[in-house]
């Protein structure tokens, strides 16, 4: 069996060293060809209006009512001219930009001014833990999200916005940031969950003797949660900072709903590291039971040799052959005629002999 390499969960576009900090003309943006184009989505909503379309550019997105929320949702990173496009219409800093195309990006938060930037990691696929990069700016009543493909899990976010569902519609850009910053949080919940039902299906196989691959499995598994929870502790970290770096941007009811999106984050720390133990209890388990078969067949083994040494020794002797002739002490029992029939007595009763030993003793199981 091949060993899987564990490799990051995230595509490497470092910019090269001595670039230009904040130059988004590096070769960050064409080490990779997108094979996406670039998907703008703009919603804009108040407690009465909603619109929500697709348009080709966002210089002229945006409204003059304070009262309305714009929520640009940008899809494709390798889009430059959209990006420089962005900062030049929200005076978005250089560097939150360079940071928004460099995907290896750790879940964080900065202030510039007065825009807030958020960098979190939305989970993705099926296939083991992969994430995927969704950097979030809130400036006045607007919200940027930028993620490098179509396809997130803010859905229910938008589906909220276009029925009027909760509170969304009557709260201001910074109660969408939360909104966003939650799906995304609530987005790690299936993933524990399936890797919960991994390792209940895996401890039913542990009598298995077959599973060969039951020790690997457990180790992906381990280590994907550890990734997970050095990820939603990453997003821990930034939550305090948006807490402490949002006076006078965040309205006071949304930091409450900050503090709960905290709490889940928590709840997934510690699913995961219970999850993470769970993996190392069902690993000594499988490995005691194997030491448990292993030696249940030495003891047998054992006994076989136990009882067939002395029944060996016997044999031994009366396969010695001296000659009778030289001495009458030379083994007179091979010209008896009941000699063979007595070797062979005689092991039986050494083998019983030891069997009923090992049985007083409680060897035998």
């Amino acid at each position: 069996m091949r060993l899987r390499v564990h490799r990051p969960r995230w595509a490497r576009s470092r910019s090269k060293i001595g670039n230009v900090p904040g130059d988004l003309s590096s070769d960050v943006s064409t080490k990779k060809k997108d094979t996406v184009p670039s998907h703008i989505r703009v919603i804009q909503y108040d407690g009465r209006t909603h619109t929500n379309e697709v348009v080709e550019s966002i210089d002229n997105e945006d409204s003059d009512n304070p009262d309305i929320v714009t929520w640009i949702d940008l899809h494709g990173i390798r889009d430059m001219e959209a990006l420089r496009s962005l900062g030049r219409r929200f005076g978005l800093h250089p560097l939150a930009l360079e940071d928004v195309v460099q995907m290896d990006q750790h879940a964080k938060m900065e202030r510039y001014g007065e825009t807030l930037f958020f960098i979190a990691r939305m989970p993705v696929g099926d296939n083991g833990f992969q994430t995927e990069q969704v950097s979030i700016f809130l400036v006045g009543n607007t919200v940027i999200t930028i993620q490098e493909k179509v396809g997130d899990c803010l859905d229910p976010v938008r589906d909220r916005i276009s029925r009027a569902m909760g509170r969304i519609r009557d709260r201001g850009a910074d109660y969408l940031v939360y909104a966003v910053i939650d799906a995304i949080i609530d987005g790690y919940f299936p993933i524990i969950d399936r890797y919960e039902s991994h390792l209940s299906e895996m401890a039913e196989l542990l009598q298995d003797a077959d599973n060969d691959n039951l020790p690997m499995h457990l180790h992906h598994i381990r280590a994907d949660l550890l990734s997970i929870r050095k990820t939603v502790q990453q997003h821990r970290d930034a939550l305090r900072l948006l807490l402490r770096e949002g006076d006078g941007i965040l309205a006071n009811d949304t930091r409450l709903y900050l503090r709960d999106c905290q709490d889940h984050i928590g709840q997934l720390m510690e699913a995961a590291d219970t999850d993470r133990e769970t993996c190392g209890e069902l690993r000594e388990l499988y490995f005691a039971l194997l030491g448990q078969k292993n030696n249940d067949v030495m003891k047998v083994l054992t006994i076989i040799a136990t009882l067939f040494i002395p029944m060996s020794f016997v044999a031994g002797i009366y396969g010695m052959n001296f000659d009778q002739k030289a001495s009458p002490l030379n083994m007179p029992e091979l010209e008896w005629s009941f000699g063979y029939p007595f070797a062979l007595s005689v092991m039986m009763v050494l083998a019983l002999s030891l069997l009923y030993f090992l049985y007083r003793k409680g060897w035998l199981w």
